[in-house]
């Protein structure tokens, strides 16, 4: 698939696969491992499916419209979307971000380019003066 099929307006990813739930899951013990918390494997695909549920089955920005998400260049062969762990605030501003309330599912770019370290009260006002900038072009 070429990458402009993935940003094309009508490109919808595919509906997350019950092996890519297995790996946020494995991946999700390290965070957990971070804070402190335990869980098993089971409660780990529990958290995975439910954070899926709320953030309508994909990445956390999108709010189920993921045409306007992408993969690292790395992973450019894949035909679905490639979630990674996200916190709404980044693990640098300390204790507070780590909870487990804070993860969140991010694609790449998501969580690559637009995140970073920002908080998203700090990325909002960015994005927002950022838009009004692009339609007076």
């Amino acid at each position: 698939m070429e990458f402009k099929d993935y940003i094309h307006q009508e490109y919808k990813w595919p509906k997350i696969s019950e092996e890519e739930i297995d790996r946020l899951a494995t991946v999700l013990s390290i965070h957990l491992r971070q804070m402190g918390l335990k869980m098993n494997s089971e409660e780990r695909k529990t958290f995975v499916k439910n954070l899926l549920k709320k953030q309508k089955g994909t990445c956390a920005f999108a709010d189920g419209d993921d045409r306007f998400c992408w993969n690292e260049p790395k992973d450019k062969e894949l035909t679905f979307l490639k979630l990674q762990w996200g916190h709404k605030l980044p693990r640098s501003h300390g204790e507070n971000a780590q909870k487990l309330d804070n993860l969140i599912l991010l694609c790449a770019r998501c969580n690559n380019n637009l995140q970073k370290s920002r908080t998203i009260e700090q990325l909002i006002p960015e994005l927002e003066h950022k838009l009004k900038a692009i339609k007076k072009l």
